[in-house]
């Protein structure tokens, strides 16, 4: 593709789609005015595999950071916090972590042990831990708590605009930092292919 002599570039971006929607996408804000030459082709992919098929240039990804071949360069940590519809708690306010367990708990199919160690932290066991509806993404769990169907175990920086304007609520006041971190990588060979390159340092100015 040609655009005013100069040779545009395609830069194809993998993302987890709950990352992507809320975090990646408004942080690309500017990336097109700074680099008009470079053409962003984002898609989701759940697993960070794309790279080594060479179907991806940059992957977002959220685990342990320790991947052959490939940098990764840590991007923040993050805590998992418990959400839901204000109505869902009827104007109560729950007095013991373990009257969350009486609640619908929406499980997430990428980490199936949530909420066994959400109560773990707290010295409580539940039976419940491991029932209720399980959706594939955080994205989707997310529009099933503010429809009121339960309380959903999601990483705070998901939340924050929900928190703000009150249409979701913490169940209860306890944040479990994750195992992992939310990682940007590229295959090693790369680190110097100037789109790459753009993406990486534009991040990382993100990060501030």
């Amino acid at each position: 593709i040609l655009t005013y002599g100069e040779q545009t570039e395609i830069l194809k971006v993998a993302t987890q789609p709950s990352f992507g929607v809320r975090w990646l996408i408004p942080h690309l804000k500017g990336f097109g005015k700074r680099h008009p030459n470079i053409h962003l082709d984002i898609r989701n992919e759940m697993e960070p595999f794309s790279l080594l098929q060479g179907s991806a240039d940059v992957v977002f990804f959220f685990g342990q950071g320790t991947w052959p071949g490939a940098t990764c360069v840590e991007l923040f940590r993050e805590e998992v916090v418990p959400v839901c519809a204000p109505e869902l708690l009827q104007g109560r306010e729950l007095t013991d972590a373990a009257q969350v367990a009486e609640l619908v708990l929406m499980q997430s199919a990428s980490r199936p042990e949530a909420w066994h160690e959400w109560f773990l932290e707290q010295g409580l066991h539940t039976d419940n831990s491991y029932h209720g509806p399980r959706f594939d993404t955080f994205y989707m769990a997310l529009s099933a708590a503010q429809a009121g169907c339960g309380v959903a175990l999601v990483p705070r920086y998901l939340v924050e605009k929900e928190l703000g304007d009150g249409s979701l609520v913490i169940a209860w006041n306890h944040a479990m930092r994750s195992h992992g971190a939310h990682y940007l990588a590229f295959a090693e060979h790369a680190a110097e292919v100037p789109k790459v390159r753009a993406l990486v340092e534009w991040t990382r100015e993100q990060l501030g």
